[in-house]
């Protein structure tokens, strides 16, 4: 009898011990969850990027004063609000067609200068682009090559030569002007002429590459095509500036960067 007494309180001993092991081991497994279920989610705070400013500095290329006149609108029908003069500082805020900058001097002035007074590396961003009109010309500096679109599709491309950094080719949105084209001329002052012009911004101009005053190509200046080498104008092979004087109508958008 006490042995079967002993048995039993063991074998009751047993299950109670293997039940509390069980529980321990079920308590030790599960995740304590409530610090996380407590604890707030951080969003990061967006990084606030600081908008792109555009600078460029006043040189006026074609008037011995080095006077540029600081409009209130982009017209020469504008009222003059300043002047301003050769390698002043000035932000640009807009590119503004046909040829100008809306600027905003030192003192805090906001107006519009012509862009053909002001040298920049960068412009502002525009809305105008190979789809602008049915002929779009597009000339970068950076790599100086001339892109002719038509309805939004290159139907020439080519090396040429823009200004050098003394005689800067402006940036900014231009288009072939009315009238200002021909097939040869010779600038006495340059000692060199030039084939095929057709005129975008008042003296500036796309035109072949230059020869001599017998008409004879000037080979050491062709050379230089796909690099600075003008004296504002944009130079281009022979073809590409006729192509340009018989087919880009008046009015078509240039874009130069």
């Amino acid at each position: 009898m006490k042995k079967k007494i002993l048995i039993i309180a063991m074998l009751t001993a047993l299950l109670i011990t293997g039940c509390k092991s069980t529980d321990a081991k079920d308590t030790q497994g599960q995740v304590d969850d409530s610090n996380t279920t407590n604890q707030a989610v951080t969003t990061p705070s967006p990084v606030e990027v600081e908008p792109k400013v555009y600078t460029g500095e006043v040189l006026n290329t074609n008037e011995s004063d080095g006077i540029v006149e600081v409009y209130d609108t982009n017209s020469y029908d504008g009222n003059v609000l300043c002047t301003i003069k050769n390698y002043d500082k000035v932000e640009l805020l807009e590119t503004v067609p046909y040829g100008w900058f809306k600027i905003r001097l030192e003192d805090g002035t906001e107006g519009y200068a012509e862009a053909i007074s002001i040298r920049t590396k960068e412009i502002p961003p525009h809305e105008y682009n190979k789809d602008s009109s049915e002929y779009v010309l597009i000339f970068t500096q950076d790599d100086q090559t001339l892109k002719i679109y038509k309805d939004g599709e290159v139907v020439k491309e080519s090396l040429g030569s823009s200004g050098l950094w003394d005689y800067f080719t402006p940036k900014g949105i231009f288009q072939i002007e009315d009238g200002r084209k021909g097939e040869w001329t010779y600038i006495e002052r340059f000692d060199s002429g030039f084939k095929y012009w057709v005129g975008f911004r008042w003296i500036y101009l796309f035109h072949s590459v230059v020869f001599d005053r017998d008409g004879n190509l000037i080979q050491e200046e062709a050379d230089k095509l796909g690099q600075p080498a003008s004296h504002g104008c944009i130079r281009l092979p022979v073809e590409i500036a006729k192509y340009i004087y018989d087919n880009i109508p008046v009015g078509s958008y240039v874009l130069i960067y």
